[in-house]
């Protein structure tokens, strides 16, 4: 019978295992001591080498010829083991047994001595799956065991195992496997196989298998159903993928706001029975790849593509505000959502590339309405309290600031009125949200702080001295002024707002007319 490529070529001795030397290493360096643990928990996500790893481990805690931490595979130990001829190695899917007499039943038979090795082990796969009984039953068992009992618990979601099991293991966390060792692998067995592949075909199904190496065995072993030289067209038709040149084109489509063109895509792919929840997919991941080349130095190490298909995603990514992107990811991930619900996946798919095309900022989406409707409010509201001057004449606006010139210090009464004269902002915190897209540091000095708008002025009050720091940053106020007319759509000058206290020293006050002076304001004009 044929044997499938996972299963053929997994790995016999800890040094085959791919990709995993924090756990195998580990385990060798404990096996050569002499100082093996009753119970073990692997954990990682699937297809990482947590089963390859356990029987490994079953196998070296018997061996009778132990190499270096490795098990011989050449004593009648390591082979009875192979062929399954001795049973005192027992597998357990938890998924299928998990209830409590099946752990009961585990207990008697672990009462026994082993028939043929030192070590009766019990490796119990997916041990999440045990209900709260059965892991009650198995507790005083895994805490005391027998002296010839070893157990391997494996598992995909670790947080749902019982802190007082866990506590009485040790751990070994499976990471995912690197892309390039997995494509290193994929070559290594089609080299065996006597079957040519490319190297990007290999980079692609390391892609595809998200560290996943029996994943990634198992499409190779699909492809190879295809021809003997497996190319990347080849494992894109396999795996049912949209071509590159389509992602590029479709995002090309949407900056270019051609809805139709965009549908006519979706159209094309469907007929050639692309999967739309696939093809959502892979441009969320074609945004991605496109917010880590805008928000990274070198982005080439977190994504897997050729030099060609960086340079048109860079070309494309230049092309496009951050916000643009985030906001694309986040429609598509909300269309992926609404696909795994039932929803039609190929008019969902439509919809979601009309809304993309609709604007670059998604102002049809209700809170951009909002945010629209109340700089509307904001304005009318300015223009009730200064209305428009006639041609020709005119107005000067009175500030809630004080000038360094004026040597008495107002009283109470003056601050009040002051104070009353100055409208709050409401748009302040869009504000400081704009900043952050330039810079999270400098936006981090503006948390907490309000602003005020008083003739042609917006006003900055915050307790952070930090603050008024950055306000003194030329290209910091030339990026806030922008932030504020695209928001409010009208132009402001920056200032800060001040709190005269008569507690504050002379010096004090003269370091707030510096800092007007730092923000542009000239003293001689203020009154």
């Amino acid at each position: 019978m044929y044997r499938v490529l996972y299963r053929k070529y997994r790995p016999r001795f800890f040094s085959d295992v791919i990709g995993q030397p924090q756990v195998t290493d580990t385990l060798r360096n404990e096996l050569k001591s002499n100082r093996t643990a009753h119970a073990y928990l692997f954990t990682g996500s699937r297809g990482t080498g947590k089963t390859t790893c356990s029987k490994i481990l079953a196998k070296a805690v018997n061996c009778l010829h132990l190499q270096d931490g490795d098990p011989c595979g050449e004593c009648e130990i390591c082979r009875g083991i192979d062929d399954g001829s001795i049973m005192d190695i027992v597998e357990i899917d938890a998924a299928s047994n998990n209830g409590v007499d099946d752990v009961r039943l585990l207990r008697e038979e672990a009462s026994f001595t082993p028939a043929n090795t030192k070590y009766r082990v019990y490796i119990i796969d997916e041990v999440h799956m045990l209900s709260i009984g059965a892991f009650n039953a198995l507790l005083k068992t895994l805490e005391e065991p027998p002296p010839h009992v070893v157990f391997i618990l494996a598992t995909t979601e670790v947080h749902k195992l019982p802190a007082t099991i866990m506590s009485r293991c040790q751990r070994f966390d499976f990471h995912r496997i690197a892309p390039d060792d997995i494509a290193a692998r994929l070559e290594s067995v089609c080299e065996q196989e006597n079957v040519g592949i490319d190297h990007t075909a290999a980079m692609l199904i390391a892609g595809i298998a998200d560290g996943a190496m029996r994943d990634a065995l198992s499409l190779l072993d699909q492809c190879m159903g295809h021809g003997r030289h497996i190319t990347e067209e080849m494992v894109r038709s396999t795996a049912g993928l949209a071509d590159q040149s389509h992602l590029i084109g479709f995002t090309d489509a949407l900056l270019e706001k051609d809805a139709a063109k965009a549908v006519s895509m979706i159209g094309e792919l469907y007929a050639a029975s692309k999967d739309m929840a696939r093809l959502c997919e892979e441009l969320t991941e074609h945004f991605r790849s496109i917010m880590l080349i805008k928000t990274m130095r070198q982005p080439q190490n977190y994504l897997m593509m050729s030099e060609s298909e960086y340079e048109k995603t860079k070309q494309q990514a230049d092309k496009m505000k951050l916000s643009f992107v985030v906001s694309s990811i986040d429609v598509l991930q909300s269309a992926a959502e609404k696909m795994l619900r039932g929803a039609n996946r190929r008019t969902e798919m439509e919809m979601t590339a009309v809304k993309l095309c609709m604007s670059e900022q998604q102002k049809n989406d209700t809170s951009s309405l909002e945010t629209r409707i109340a700089a509307l409010e904001k304005a009318v509201g300015d223009l009730k309290i200064h209305p428009p001057v006639p041609t020709g004449q005119k107005t000067e606006y009175k500030r809630t600031y004080q000038s360094s010139a004026a040597v008495k210090r107002p009283s109470q009464s003056e601050m009040e009125k002051l104070r009353k004269e100055a409208l709050p902002m409401t748009q302040w915190p869009e504000i400081v949200e704009e900043i952050k897209q330039y810079s999270i540091t400098n936006a981090a000095g503006f948390e907490g702080s309000t602003a005020y708008i008083s003739g042609q002025y917006v006003l900055v009050d915050s307790d952070k001295d930090i603050c008024f720091e950055q306000l003194r940053n030329s290209e910091l106020r030339a990026r806030m002024r922008d932030a504020i007319k695209r928001i409010t759509g009208r132009e402001y000058k920056l200032g800060r707002y001040s709190y005269p206290d008569e507690k504050k020293s002379e010096d004090a006050l003269t370091q707030l007319m510096s800092d007007f002076q730092s923000a542009g304001i000239p003293v001689e004009n203020i009154h």
